[in-house]
């Protein structure tokens, strides 16, 4: 790993470990405030709402002005962002917080993964997008169950601890983080994001598919994320500390997936092939769970759907990355995080809503006929 990489890599890991920290008290603490599932369905959606329409704006202004000050800024904002949910005494307030963290975060992950693709080759790519995968699992290793431990001191207190941490991570990467963009200020083309530059990014069919699969996959996935401390609380008679150690298990087989043996699984089977492989592991695994009724078999099906997500998201990320217009990394992988975030906009509320209306196992039987459909579709002409 470069210096560059080892960089971005630590500064990721931090803010994703601040991230975790509040994964576990987030339904319970809006239940406390008198949310239903359907609300706690969309305060997840508000967050993402905001990604979809900043996302391109952050990606783009990082192709003009540089990756180290968008990422900087993302990284205050966080720390603001989490500070806010952590005091929040009402329901509005949490709403509120949780629509700031997404405007200020958004600038944080298709910038990077703009830098990944400016310090690697593309070879070389997919192991780089691996990085960053393996960041988000070993915040979540580290950050659901540290957590979930601290929801027994309130459950604003591991957002306040997040906001600390964000703190630090903007002074480590104010003093640390390089610029990687070889001519910023210099991007050639349209300003900002006129439709003339994003009809760049959709007029490349092939963008277009991969893109369409991600957003459908990701669309598929946060109706399980959405619901999975649900799932735990009314199925499984889980608090929020156990859910917690189980969404640890799923960040210990990610990060080991894609920080050890990624790259060597590209270079034998390619991205296209792990992108089904890892769309078809996701599926059963989806499957298995809603079939489930007990703790330790939920222990013993997750890694089916970390192993999956592990091996497609680093995949398509990368081809993503080499399909994208010259000059035009930082906006493509901005559109198409914004498109994932929109994904996640109406994945939650859905899952939630079919949790409540047709029960625990719902929205993981649609989950698994959704990404298990976009398997098997055509990613490159060799195929």
């Amino acid at each position: 790993m470069n210096a560059r990489l080892a960089i971005i890599f630590i500064t990721i890991f931090i803010d994703l470990l601040g991230f975790g920290l509040i994964i576990p008290a987030l339904p319970f603490y809006a239940e406390s405030y008198g949310a239903s599932f359907l609300t706690i369905g969309l305060l997840s959606a508000s967050y993402s709402a905001m990604h979809f329409l900043f996302s391109p704006l952050w990606g783009r202004l990082s192709d003009r002005i540089g990756r180290r000050p968008v990422l900087l800024f993302g990284l205050a904002g966080s720390a603001g962002a989490f500070l806010m949910f952590g005091l929040a005494d009402t329901l509005f307030w949490l709403f509120a917080a949780r629509i700031l963290a997404g405007i200020l975060s958004s600038a944080t992950l298709p910038t990077a993964q703009a830098y990944i693709a400016d310090s690697t080759t593309p070879e070389d790519r997919a192991k780089g997008m691996g990085l960053i995968g393996a960041a988000f699992g070993l915040g979540f290793i580290f950050g659901p169950a540290v957590g979930g431990v601290l929801t027994q001191f309130g459950y604003g207190f591991p957002a306040l601890v997040a906001a600390g941490m964000s703190v630090l991570n903007f002074l480590w990467a104010v003093w640390k983080l390089p610029e990687t963009h070889p001519n910023p200020g210099e991007t050639e083309g349209h300003h900002m994001l006129s439709p003339a530059s994003l009809r760049d990014v959709f007029s490349n069919r092939l963008l277009l598919i991969l893109i369409a699969v991600f957003f459908v996959s990701v669309f598929a996935f946060s109706q399980m994320e959405a619901t999975f401390a649900l799932f735990g609380e009314h199925r499984l008679g889980l608090d929020a500390i156990h859910v917690g150690w189980i969404l640890a298990e799923v960040g210990v087989i990610s990060a080991l997936v894609q920080g050890v043996f990624l790259g060597k699984l590209v270079r034998r089977f390619g991205e296209v092939k792990l992108v089904h492989i890892g769309l078809l592991f996701m599926s059963l695994g989806l499957l298995l769970i809603g079939l489930l009724t007990g703790v330790w078999q939920m222990v013993a099906v997750v890694p089916l759907l970390s192993i999956g997500s592990a091996i497609m998201n680093p995949s398509i990320n990368s081809l993503i990355s080499k399909a994208a217009p010259e000059g035009k990394q930082g906006l493509t992988l901005g559109t198409s995080q914004s498109l994932s975030a929109l994904a996640r906009v109406f994945g939650p509320p859905s899952g939630t809503l079919l949790f409540q209306f047709f029960g625990p196992s719902a929205p993981y039987y649609s989950s698994a006929l959704l990404i298990g459909a976009v398997a098997f579709v055509r990613l490159s002409k060799k195929e």
